[in-house]
């Protein structure tokens, strides 16, 4: 027999004649391939454990911190504001303070400081809870970084907000505003003019006390095309709320803010 055999005893093909000649059995068939089993990879971990809970409060009050030193620095808003007007500011209103006991009291009208305001100039009763004096014909407007009065060429704005970060002074909230505009603005020509603690200004409402600081500076706003002056007045009110009020506008009108900071100041009230 010629050709190729399967050896029995070898376990193995064959040529003819290499080996026993009688093939006893019928070769076995070919295996048919079969794939490995997959390895068995690496068990899953699951989701990462969640930080304990000293951890997260940590990591709360790094995010509160972050919020707090943003809201100190709400003056860079003068870059550009996109915000939509809101209503316009409702008549002056009265107030009376609370009592603890027995029926409730007659209000009275909200006490108004002596002389008269410049012509052009009104007392509003702001609804964010405070009365100020505003030139005639600027729009209100209010966002997330306080109440707005802008004039109609949007060249000037008034801005008052409330300070919230906590065992501040007014010179300190204003030096962090200060750093934060000096890199803002660092591409807009920043200028800081003067930063330092300053009484109230002259003739400024009682409500207006001595604790106060103002920052002045300049820079270039490329909205209006013109250089830009700030005066950013920030005091303590007589029941410890600090507030800030801005005035903003052309260079060229300087020292006109700062006339017209004492204006609105004049009429400053709590309602």
């Amino acid at each position: 027999m010629s050709g190729r055999h399967w050896n029995e005893e070898t376990q193995r093909w064959e040529e003819a004649g290499s080996g026993p000649g009688a093939v006893s059995s019928p070769p076995p068939p070919r295996p048919e391939f079969a794939p490995p089993a997959p390895w068995p990879g690496p068990e899953d971990p699951g989701p990462p454990p969640s930080p304990s809970g000293r951890n997260r409060r940590f990591a709360l009050v790094l995010v509160g911190a972050a919020v707090l030193g943003a809201a100190v620095a709400t003056t860079v808003v003068l870059l550009g504001r996109s915000d939509d007007p809101g209503p316009d500011p409702k008549p002056t209103r009265t107030s009376a303070a609370p009592t603890s006991s027995g029926p409730e009291p007659t209000p009275t009208p909200t006490p108004t400081p002596t002389g008269e305001l410049p012509a052009g100039y009104r007392q509003v009763a702001d609804e964010a809870g405070f009365a100020l004096a505003v030139p005639e014909g600027w729009d209100r407007s209010e966002s997330k970084q306080g109440v707005f009065y802008t004039s109609p060429d949007e060249s000037s704005l008034i801005q008052v907000f409330t300070i919230t970060e906590p065992d501040t002074t007014p010179l300190e909230s204003l030096r962090v505003a200060a750093d934060s505009l000096s890199k803002s603005l660092s591409e807009d020509g920043y200028e800081e003019s003067s930063l330092e603690e300053t009484p109230a200004p002259e003739g400024a409402s009682e409500e207006v006390t001595d604790d106060a600081a103002e920052l002045v500076y300049a820079y270039d706003s490329e909205k209006l095309g013109a250089r830009r002056k700030v005066v950013d007045f920030s005091f303590t009110a007589q029941d410890g709320t600090q507030y800030a009020v801005l005035v903003a506008g052309p260079e060229s009108e300087w020292p006109g803010q700062r006339d017209r900071l004492a204006t609105v100041l004049s009429r400053f009230a709590q309602e």
